[in-house]
């Protein structure tokens, strides 16, 4: 009886949890810094933004070398490399309405990239 009980109330307490985010939202502009070496931002986000200037993308190729590059509002510019198979696929789940958080090393190699995309993330728009 008490673990039918638990297991109720942890049910009802995962949907409430649910519930709480329903329909929301969430923008994150281009965001850069250069001396922990890491960018990071909405695909979406920074396409809908009012500056002429702002972008996230990677790239990769088949024969197995891949690349993120971001700019921010004032044109400061970031970008890293890598060949790492892991992060190769974490690049090709990327979609226009992901989160793209970066990490880099001294040389310029990536050293950790994340891709997540939700319900949540601001969408690109036209």
């Amino acid at each position: 009886m008490k673990k039918t009980g638990m297991m109720w109330g942890l049910c009802i307490a995962m949907g409430l949890s649910a519930i709480s985010f329903a329909g929301e939202r969430f923008s994150s502009s281009v965001s850069l810094d250069a001396t922990a070496r890491r960018f990071s931002g909405n695909l979406g986000t920074a396409r809908n933004g009012s500056d002429s200037l702002s972008y996230l993308w990677c790239a990769s190729t088949g024969s197995g070398v891949g690349w993120c590059h971001a700019r921010d509002a004032s044109g400061v510019t970031l970008s890293c490399a890598t060949t790492d198979a892991g992060m190769l696929a974490t690049i090709r789940s990327l979609n226009s309405d992901s989160r793209l958080e970066v990490l880099y090393d001294s040389a310029g190699m990536c050293t950790f990239i994340f891709v997540a995309t939700g319900s949540h993330f601001e969408t690109k728009g036209p």
